[in-house]
């Protein structure tokens, strides 16, 4: 995986990222087609694993937070 940009918010279970800016529109978009509002309190919508802001991870602790969401395995 390449590196991560820090304007995100990252999911450590589904070890999938959401940009920063599109967290409300994402979350709008799921609430109008699924009922689903988890976003809005970043939860992931998939596992509901709460998100990591990678804005205050410690350089480098974004390669620890990928390894320890893959532990955890699946919801």
């Amino acid at each position: 995986m390449s590196a991560i940009s820090n304007d995100v918010y990252y999911c450590p279970r589904c070890d999938r990222t959401i940009p920063k800016e599109r967290v409300e529109s994402a979350d709008r978009e799921l609430k109008e087609r699924f009922g689903v509002d988890k976003l809005s309190s970043l939860r992931c919508p998939v596992c509901d694993c709460e998100y990591i802001d990678l804005d205050k991870v410690v350089k480098g602790g974004e390669k620890y937070a990928r390894e320890r969401g893959k532990e955890a395995g699946p919801a």
